[in-house]
């Protein structure tokens, strides 16, 4: 089913979308402006207002809400359109949607997927003893921001940060800015800064950070930057994908790796497909994202062999934006999330307005690391064949999310990560344990 555009009678895209959050309640009903009177309205949207007033029909009750034209746009135009908005015409987003929600002093994200609880059978958030765990992490690269330790002791390894780009044409090459290298975001780009938001999601530490303590889900965890784009869509670097998680797996040693990035609607090539063969078999936690405002989930969460991951709000519910699918496994929160932002000039801050399914993946990540921790010995004796632990993670991950009174497997996953459950859930036993076919 496609997506659509809609125009309004005149009222603005907020005011519809007001108005259908009285008609679906219990649904996250957020519309995605591209001009003040023209939104994209996600197709589980229009399906629900046709599921629950059949009597009626989504057309008429649209147009009751202040619709005056709608229709169906492909995945492209989904992608497109808010892309290409023009944010000064466009109203600023309610403070409702953008407000830093804290429990016990804590970011509400933690404390929805129960990391507080997680960290308390480490020895708390100050004092988890990581020994050889590392995390990989493919994305646009980092930045020095304080979230991630720096200037004095951060746990990044910049020694094996790496860059990775896609080389521009001999034509093209004046057209892009010059790279730092090393891993390094140069915030040139349509998703500069996006590695440092994901990193600090994953491992962030900052108990002193404005507006309160700051975290990530696996605190101070040692963490490898890769940077091989600067925009979250892949679909033009594969190969440097391939070559990044290759590297991150035989050389570094990694054995959680983050992917907050999609190919979308284009052909996956095997130079990403035998690199997450490898790393299966070399027994790699590979954590991608399902994919934002296009419906089918994305390459590389659609293979096989990877952990996907889908979206929710704070409210347990789906997020708008989540794509969605069988191969997801289970979904963590991905909208209004508090992170750590750069901008030019190393103005480094803490804010909210966090969406993605990108924090989705960046929290399972953070809860893979903590998994390996805390079962590290256990691990080790129960599963000789290392893609046994990509196995077992992935199962008890599934088996322990907790799905909300209303909730669809089939499109979600089988519920919200737990990850205090995922870590006290008794390990499967190897035999148990099924491999998955290649991708």
């Amino acid at each position: 089913m496609p997506n659509f555009a809609l125009k309004t009678d005149g009222s603005s895209a907020r005011d519809v979308e007001k108005k259908l959050r009285k008609y679906l309640p219990g649904l996250d009903v957020r519309l995605w402006p591209f001009s003040p009177t023209q939104a994209i309205i996600r197709a589980p949207l229009v399906r629900a207002l046709e599921v629950e007033y059949p009597n009626i029909g989504a057309g008429p009750l649209l147009k009751v809400l202040g619709v005056a034209d709608i229709r169906a746009v492909s995945d492209e135009e989904t992608l497109a359109l808010p892309s290409g908005r023009d944010t000064d015409l466009l109203p600023a987003l309610p403070k409702a949607a953008v407000a830093l929600t804290k429990t016990a002093g804590l970011d509400w994200h933690l404390d929805l997927v129960r990391a507080p609880a997680a960290w308390q059978l480490l020895g708390g958030p100050d004092n988890i003893a990581w020994g050889d765990i590392k995390v990989g992490h493919i994305d646009t690269g980092y930045t020095r921001h304080p979230a991630l330790g720096f200037p004095d002791a951060s746990w990044i390894d910049v020694a094996n940060a790496r860059t990775i780009m896609p080389p521009p044409g001999a034509s093209e090459a004046s057209m892009f800015p010059v790279e730092i290298g090393q891993g390094i975001d140069n915030l040139d780009g349509v998703s500069g800064g996006h590695g440092t938001r994901m990193a600090s999601t994953i491992s962030g530490y900052a108990p002193g950070a404005p507006g309160g303590a700051f975290y990530g889900v696996a605190p101070k965890v040692p963490l490898l930057p890769l940077r091989i784009t600067d925009i979250v869509w892949i679909n033009h670097a594969q190969r440097q994908f391939g070559e990044a998680l290759r590297y991150a797996v035989e050389e570094v040693g990694v054995q959680v790796v983050n992917v907050s990035l999609g190919v979308f609607a284009a052909v996956v090539l095997d130079a990403m497909k035998d690199a997450i063969n490898e790393a299966y078999d070399a027994g790699v936690i590979v954590v991608c994202a399902a994919g934002n405002h296009v419906n089918s989930v994305v390459a590389p969460a659609r293979l096989t062999r990877t952990v996907a991951v889908g979206g929710i709000t704070r409210d347990r519910t789906p997020w708008a934006g989540s794509s969605y699918g069988p191969e997801v496994d289970f979904s963590a929160p991905a909208a209004d999330l508090r992170r750590a932002s750069t901008e030019r000039g190393d103005r480094f801050g803490y804010g909210g307005g966090g969406d993605g399914t990108s924090y989705a993946t960046a929290i399972t990540t953070g809860a893979a690391a903590l998994w390996l921790v805390h079962r590290r010995a256990e691990i080790t004796t129960a599963y000789p064949e290392p893609w046994q632990r990509v196995a077992a993670f992935a199962q008890l991950a599934r088996e322990t999310a907790k799905p909300p009174t209303v909730w669809n497997p089939g499109a979600f996953g089988t519920g919200v990560l737990d990850i205090e459950a995922l870590l006290t859930r008794p390990l499967p036993a190897a035999a148990d344990l099924r491999k998955d076919e290649p991708a």
